[in-house]
């Protein structure tokens, strides 16, 4: 239960932070002094983190099994 509350969270947080630093790496330059020297660095780590995300959503998805239908669940069918 808990460890995949965990990998969903992970997964948003690495695409939330993917995305904000695609869209403002100079924003996000200035939690990361190392990164804001290096643009294209931040750039390509925004891709990996964007990706690593991304796929640690769709495992966690693929494995689990579709709920039943509305009408099943009210119906106790």
């Amino acid at each position: 239960m808990w460890a995949k509350w965990v990998v969903r969270v992970l997964a948003g947080v690495y695409i939330v932070g993917g995305v904000a630093t695609l869209l403002a790496p100079e924003v996000m330059g200035r939690f990361t002094r190392w990164f804001g020297n290096h643009p294209r660095l931040m750039r390509l780590d925004a891709v990996l983190v964007t990706a690593l995300g991304a796929l640690l959503a769709l495992r966690e998805y693929r494995e689990e099994k579709p709920p039943p239908p509305w009408w099943r669940r009210w119906l106790g069918a």
